[in-house]
């Protein structure tokens, strides 16, 4: 199995016009912007994604609508509440994910969630890794995704494909 952890791109702060809940905060111009710059590279790149799970969050759920649109896949994303802010159970989450049909997933998050996600597939210190606003992981399994399990294949930020 192959994950894609990326995280949300660039949203409007919060007590923007309609962005009263940190759930509503919607994504920047230049946020969408970021999602299909990403996007863009993932298809020059040729790199294959199955399925697109995202949490609940508007800015979340927006990145991995720009993700679908540019790679032309006929879905929606698949909303998972433990990709959500402050919802992290990595059992748990794993599980789901495994459960998605297909073997290159993207799941599209938040920090510090992602972060530590991240580090515990890959046995990496609290803390280690961070993911700027519309970056991606790329983690390998050799199996379904478990603690200590994933090969981390690369990490980049907005500025290796803007």
């Amino acid at each position: 199995m192959i994950l894609y952890l990326v995280r949300h791109a660039e949203a409007v702060e919060l007590g923007s016009p309609g962005a009263g809940r940190d759930f509503d905060r919607a994504l920047t111009p230049h946020g969408h912007a970021q999602a299909r710059a990403l996007a863009e590279a993932f298809a020059q790149l040729k790199l294959p994604v199955d399925a697109v799970v995202a949490s609940p969050l508007v800015r979340a759920h927006q990145t991995a609508v720009e993700l679908l649109d540019v790679w032309r896949m006929d879905a929606r994303p698949v909303t998972c509440d433990l990709l959500a802010p402050e919802r992290l159970k990595p059992n748990k989450l794993s599980d789901f994910l495994a459960a998605v049909p297909g073997d290159r997933i993207a799941a599209v998050g938040h920090m510090p969630e992602l972060g530590a996600y991240a580090e515990w597939f890959l046995g990496a210190a609290d803390g280690s890794i961070h993911l700027a606003k519309a970056a991606a992981a790329c983690i390998e399994f050799k199996n379904d995704p478990d603690k200590a399990a994933g090969k981390l294949q690369w990490l980049v930020t907005p500025e290796w494909f803007m």
